[in-house]
């Protein structure tokens, strides 16, 4: 979804606006089913915490940094996992109602044009900030937000996009999304240096040490494999070049990745991706043209070298007006299936660890009506937020968002109404991660709980970390394992088989050909003290897994053993 003060559905209307109480809009695909929309317009981003979130800093000068570099700036905070919850947070103005909930994550749209509207060259004014030989006007929006979030120990991502008129005039190509101003800002730039300049300076500014707060996590541009956010002149009948697309992308990153590192060396710095995940989302010739995540990334790691890229995955349910989501969503990623994106990572970045980490910096469900109401809404939130916590890979869940807009075309995804009162989700939303009260996944922390379901209708069974597909019964929590890795311990991952209708955990990443659904956590591979053995069985001659801690599989076939699990 995207917005900046106005609406942003595909074939809709855009509006116009400051930084403060901006929106977001629905966003479709044309002829490519389950669209998902961009974190443009309000704050919807991932990072650590701080303070109270549990993080701690670093000093300026010092050396050691991830990279094996010498460290610039502050180190990145470290956080836990009960502070992985984070918001959109619409600019709320009464920033402890909101923090005071075990916020972990919130992250401000920092838009361009808002900061150079045109170009200036010093002396700057006071209200503006000089870099390299520019003067950028102080977005106070964004700025006075990010330095209250961080006073409150709260990390802050920021989503960087919006080119201004003077910075696109080279791209006359470019056919926004609908004829108002809004849309025009997604045409990419003419001059990746320009737009890495303005990277560069909110790195420096937002350093957590300047007085102004710090921005940790930088996305580049918004949802770049969707034409209607990164348009670098083609789309609405103008067929695409997928590869000059990537390319013109993989310039700006590693441009504004560099002046980033060079203000901020542990930042890390995100590609932002929908939730079109299959090469069938390959689309150059449609009215709004789309490429695979796996098209995409494949390209631009190798265009970018040794930059150490992460995703920023946007996986809204397929249907954006409806809550429902499944294990088959495919091609689609969404909170149903939320362990192929980390999965593919993996098996095809085996060497570099630093692609592995996913951060879910925007999503959101809808409770509008027909297809939805505001008890599925709260019932929905609970199971995304149950599916990520039981991924490991995947780092933080931002929320989109916590107001309804107007402008939100009836999707009404917001923890709040439009008159600010509180829907059921924010109780939900709230109360998941406080001690006492922990649900929705964060009950199980610091383990992952493998759950074996049963179809009573198909026959089969089904055992995962993650809410199993429809029509399947939860029969038993067999065991814990870890979200993290801790010595003495392997991955485990999740296969499916024969459609979806049975899957099956194993240490093998290649799932012996079959569909990879992701990782599912960390199990022991020698016997401890409070630990019991897993064991993958299968039935009816293999056409149905499961797995159980009994050494005879229930008196069906031992497949192998696959470690030991916290009982």
């Amino acid at each position: 979804m995207a917005g900046d003060g106005g609406s942003g559905a595909i074939g809709g209307s855009g509006g116009t606006g400051g930084t403060a109480g901006a929106t977001g809009g629905a966003a479709g695909t044309g002829g490519a089913a389950g669209g998902a929309g961009g974190a443009a317009g309000g704050t919807a981003g991932a990072a650590g915490t701080a303070g109270a979130a549990g993080a701690t800093g670093g000093s300026a000068g010092a050396t050691g940094g991830t990279g094996g570099g010498p460290l610039i700036g502050l180190a990145y905070p470290t956080r836990d996992a009960y502070h992985f919850k984070g918001l959109q947070p619409d600019y709320w103005s009464n920033y402890d109602e909101v923090s005071a909930n075990n916020l972990g994550n919130v992250s401000i749209n920092l838009i361009w044009e808002n900061w150079e509207p045109s170009v200036d060259a010093p002396p700057c004014g006071g209200n503006q900030q000089e870099y390299q030989g520019r003067c950028y006007q102080i977005d106070y929006g964004a700025n006075n937000a990010i330095k209250e979030w961080t006073a409150r120990g709260v990390v802050v991502t920021g989503v960087l996009y919006g080119v201004p008129a003077w910075a696109r005039t080279g791209n006359a190509n470019c056919s926004p999304n609908a004829p108002v101003d809004f849309f025009d800002m997604f045409c990419a730039p003419d001059d990746p240096n320009e737009f890495a300049r303005f990277a560069g300076m909110l790195a420096h500014r937002f350093n957590g040490q300047n007085g102004n707060g710090r921005v940790v996590d930088f996305a580049i541009h918004n949802e770049v494999n969707h034409n209607v956010w990164f348009d670098i002149g083609c789309g609405s009948g103008t067929s695409c070049d997928l590869n000059a697309w990537i390319d013109n992308y993989s310039t700006n990153y590693s441009a504004a990745y560099d002046q980033i590192k060079s203000q901020q060396s542990e930042a890390k710095v995100l590609v932002p991706f929908t939730g079109h995940f299959d090469t069938s989302y390959d689309l150059p010739n449609d009215p709004f043209p789309s490429i695979s995540i796996k098209t995409f990334v494949t390209r631009f790691a190798q265009n970018v070298g040794n930059r150490e890229w992460k995703i920023a995955l946007h996986p809204y349910p397929k249907d954006m007006t409806s809550p429902a989501f499944d294990v088959s969503d495919l091609p689609s990623v969404t909170f149903g299936n939320l362990g192929i994106v980390p999965g593919y990572l993996r098996a095809t970045f085996p060497n570099r660890p630093h692609a592995w980490e996913v951060l879910m910096t925007e999503q959101g469900v809808s409770s509008g009506a027909p297809n939805s109401n505001e008890a599925s809404q709260a019932s929905a939130l609970c199971d995304a937020y149950r599916n990520a916590l039981g991924t490991p890979g995947i780092s933080t869940f931002i929320y989109f968002r916590m107001m309804d807009s107007p402008d939100d075309f009836g999707l009404a995804m917001g923890l709040a109404r439009s008159d600010k009162s509180k829907k059921p989700s924010f109780t939900t939303w709230s109360t998941m991660n406080k001690p006492g009260s922990y649900g929705c996944g964060f009950e199980d922390l610091p383990y992952i709980v493998i759950t074996r379901s049963y179809n009573g209708g198909t026959g089969k069974h089904w055992a995962s970390s993650r809410r199993a597909p429809s029509g399947y019964v939860a029969e038993a929590a067999v065991g814990k394992l870890n979200r993290e890795e801790v010595s003495g311990t392997e991955l485990l991952f999740e296969c499916a088989i024969n459609n979806y209708a049975t899957n099956f955990l194993t240490k093998d990443i290649s799932c012996g050909g079959n569909r990879l659904m992701g990782p599912v956590g960390w199990i022991w591979a020698t016997p401890g003290s409070g630990l019991g053995p897993l064991y993958s069985c299968s039935l009816n001659g293999g056409s149905d897994r499961f797995v159980s801690t009994n050494p005879g599989c229930e008196g069906q076939t031992v497949v192998e053993l696959l470690g030991y699990v916290k009982l």
